[in-house]
């Protein structure tokens, strides 16, 4: 018959034929309704980490859920590796694969979780028409909501990463629950202008949450190399975590006040971010810190190397050792270097390194590139933010 045309509510799935306005009932349209909006049963999410079997798009392509491509909109890289690593935090992603009354219910009121829970649920299906995703909905409601984002315009990941956790847990709630430690800050202060050599110093104590842990990376060398290059110095990761061991003081001067802080660790959540501090931004310019920082993709053990509130902590309520779970790293053109006049954040690119479970293998995804690589490589990146999770959170140790 000709003139008649099919139609697909795309709430509910239900197709009609019109002129005649009839439901159209046929499951040779099963695919499309799996495709639009991708359903998980409890069991189906329980195994998705155990998962090693290829799917494959309707043109052949294999690929395997919950490692799909994300199209770059122009400059949407950023916001592209903060999807794929959160894609892969289990209590966040099992919340929004699932038929969770909150989250439906915010869905219906809030445009972001609602484009958020359909990006997650696309990357992790097995009935995807292509083996890539747009992520151009979400990307879209992330521009309206903040007038810092924008497409064609280069963003800091981190920035995003703060802004999308922080809506999330303002919209829906439950979000920051795994990510949320608990830290003791010691503060000491004095006016720096006073001409008295004894002036006293005032000492607080403030019990903070944190989302993440900030990691100072020292300033590179001012000397060259033999061919004039700048030098890339590499350091241990547990360097920069001495900024939390109880003992090191960090200072600063502010306004005419000197700090002194002191970081003593209360609680480690289940998943911790560390954000390595590359950027260094003022009101004329922004450089980069190319500093390798080496960090272990396994058996991070954190018992010796952070201060604890109680002495009794690290203990088997309280395990210390984590294994990385995702890595966010950000790259620089060949020959952008620290005395370029560019701005290492407008020039630069983001990739991920996400790791699958069941076979311990690593992925490296940058935009619609995906490939696995090496996790001897992984601590070699420039990294900006390394997410680990806690031994006993973890499905295989």
């Amino acid at each position: 018959m000709t003139g008649h045309h099919m139609f697909i509510n795309l709430e509910t799935c239900q197709m009609y034929c019109l002129p005649e306005n009839y439901e159209v009932i046929d499951s040779s349209l099963d695919d499309i309704s799996r495709c639009l909006r991708p359903e998980f049963s409890q069991a189906q999410i329980a195994s998705l980490d155990l998962n090693a079997t290829l799917a494959r798009d309707v043109h052949g392509v294999a690929y395997l859920p919950g490692f799909c491509g994300l199209n770059n909109l122009k400059h949407t890289d950023y916001i592209n590796v903060v999807v794929q690593a959160l894609a892969h935090v289990q209590p966040l992603r099992d919340m929004f694969l699932a038929e969770n009354d909150d989250v439906e219910s915010a869905a219906k009121r809030r445009p972001l979780v609602r484009k958020f829970r359909d990006l997650l649920r696309k990357m992790w299906s097995k009935d995807n028409f292509k083996s890539v995703i747009s992520p151009h909905d979400f990307v879209q409601e992330v521009t309206a909501q903040s007038s810092n984002f924008k497409i064609a315009k280069q963003g800091d990941a981190v920035d995003f990463f703060r802004w999308l956790l922080a809506e999330l847990e303002r919209q829906l709630g439950g979000i920051e629950e795994s990510f949320r430690g608990e830290i003791l800050v010691e503060t000491l202060q004095r006016r720096t202008h006073l001409t008295k050599s004894d002036v006293e110093w005032t000492r607080t104590e403030t019990n903070t949450k944190f989302a993440y842990l900030t990691l100072d990376i020292p300033p590179t060398p001012l000397f060259k190399d033999s061919r004039g290059g700048n030098i890339v110095p590499q350091i241990p990761l547990f360097d920069v975590l001495a900024k939390y061991n109880g003992v090191k003081l960090t200072d600063s001067v502010k306004a005419g006040v000197q700090s002194r802080k002191r970081y003593v660790i209360k609680k480690l959540p289940r998943f911790l971010i560390f954000h390595f501090g590359r950027f260094l931004k003022n009101n004329f310019s922004s450089e980069k810190n190319p500093t390798i920082v080496n960090f272990p993709v396994k058996n991070l053990e954190l018992k010796d190397q952070f201060a604890f509130s109680s002495a009794d902590y690290y203990s088997q309520d309280h395990p210390t050792k984590y294994d990385l779970l995702a890595n966010i790293c950000h790259d620089l053109p060949a020959g952008l270097g620290k005395d370029a006049q560019q701005d290492p954040l407008q020039f630069g690119t983001y990739r991920v390194h996400v790791r699958q479970v069941s076979s311990d293998q690593w992925y490296e995804i940058q935009d619609l590139h995906v490939a696995e690589t090496m996790p001897q490589l992984i601590g070699l990146s420039e990294s900006l933010l390394a997410i680990y999770v806690r031994r006993d959170a973890t499905l295989s140790s």
